[in-house]
């Protein structure tokens, strides 16, 4: 019986593991009670403020597991999502994205930062009331949303592109420690 080599390694159990999951379950926490943070007695200005820092740490918190899991996380959690809705067919070994497919998640990838950018410009720029603090929470929630969709249509591959950009070359690429 032939093996497949396009399945992803076990995920070790070590401390990456470890803090990448506890960072994976954190950033899921903003997204579900973010609208708890419009019921507490505080200005608007503060509830909004509060609810961007929020959600803000949640997103952080899930970059930082993707960074730290890595791409059998990423496939895994692929798997299980598609698994949900799909039903189960055999394995076929995953196609490079296409150009289009990749410009489009770019495109959600850096659309996801305007809603930040348009909250922050609407409490530089208008009055606070009560009805706005709502609105800029929904903003901020369309862009984890978009960040969020990105990430799935990406791909795992992107993101192992990304995290080693932040990985030290050491000794096998020749650089002087």
């Amino acid at each position: 019986m032939q093996k497949d080599d396009a399945t992803t390694p076990p995920l070790g159990k070590d401390w990456k593991y470890r803090l990448g999951m506890g960072l994976f379950i954190y950033s899921l926490v903003p997204l579900c009670t973010i609208e708890l943070v419009a019921l507490l007695p505080l200005d608007t200005a503060e509830i909004v403020t509060l609810g961007a820092v929020y959600i803000g740490s949640g997103e952080l918190a899930f970059l930082a597991a993707v960074a730290l899991l890595g791409r059998p996380f990423i496939q895994s959690v692929k798997d299980k999502i598609k698994g949900f809705f799909f039903s189960k067919k055999p394995a076929a070994p995953q196609r490079p994205i296409g150009k289009l497919r990749h410009g489009l998640g770019i495109a959600l990838l850096v659309g996801s930062l305007i809603p930040y950018y348009a909250a922050i410009a609407i409490l530089l720029f208008t009055r606070s009331r009560e009805t706005e603090a709502r609105t800029l929470l929904y903003l901020l929630l369309s862009g984890e949303a978009l960040f969020l969709t990105s990430l799935f249509v990406l791909g795992g591959e992107f993101w192992e592109r990304l995290k080693r950009l932040f990985e030290w070359p050491g000794k096998d690429r020749g650089a002087a420690t």
